[in-house]
């Protein structure tokens, strides 16, 4: 299944919400600078998700009603042509939003010791991923980062979440393709491609969302915001 490469969309602010047209994708980016103490980020962020579904769907926001699969892939059961997936980390979240196909995201912060990083790659990432993160050791954590969530992304958007092994798939960035990376999966075909890039919030983070479009049907072209 070949595709032409999606452009890669630029970060722009969002208010209004962008329309959701048939074949487009949204991808929203908020940081929360103003975490109150008596609620987390991670609730910060679902009532976030309950605004921008309600204000899609045009409904109220106390009338969203968000279900999940055996798998625990979230879902709108009175609204299924919606598809939507969140993420946060750190003091930021994002959202990504579809008509009719599935999505993923997922946002990393750029943290942690590369020596433990190096052990996950070599236990969980595909080989062809461990070659391509050696070839830049001064930014090795950088670009392990942005593997995984890449990996995330693909992942949510099919609904497996980790019980589909890390290297029974390969997604590597492109030398000249601009934001985005094909998934490849074995024997190595192409499944789809993911968008990515990195965002600067109370810290580094790398992001990665895409949409998984039917068969013989053009790559999902995404408008990418802050909100």
């Amino acid at each position: 299944m070949n595709r032409p490469g999606a452009r890669s969309p630029s970060i722009c602010q969002c208010n209004p919400l962008p329309e959701l047209i048939h074949g487009q994708g949204v991808c929203l980016l908020r940081h929360f600078d103003d975490v109150r103490a008596q609620m987390t980020v991670r609730q910060r962020a679902q009532g976030w998700l309950h605004q921008v579904l309600a204000s899609y769907l045009a409904i109220p926001v106390e009338h969203v009603r968000i279900a999940r699969t055996a798998t625990g892939k979230p879902w709108l059961p009175e609204h299924a042509w919606l598809r939507f997936n969140l993420t946060h980390s750190g003091h930021s979240a994002a959202i990504a939003l579809c008509r009719d196909h599935e999505v993923g995201v997922d946002l990393e912060m750029v943290s942690g010791k590369v020596t433990v990083k190096k052990a996950i790659a070599r236990r969980f990432f595909h080989p062809d991923e461990q070659c391509w993160l050696a070839l830049d050791e001064a930014n090795y954590l950088t670009r392990f980062t942005q593997l995984w969530s890449m990996k995330e992304a693909w992942l949510k958007a099919r609904g497996t979440g980790l019980t589909q092994s890390l290297g029974s798939f390969c997604v590597i960035p492109q030398a000249g393709a601009s934001g985005w990376a094909p998934v490849m999966v074995e024997p190595l075909v192409s499944a789809g491609q993911i968008q990515y890039c990195q965002v600067q919030g109370d810290a580094h983070f790398c992001l990665a969302f895409t949409a998984i479009p039917a068969a013989r049907q053009p790559s999902v072209q995404w408008h990418l915001g802050c909100h």
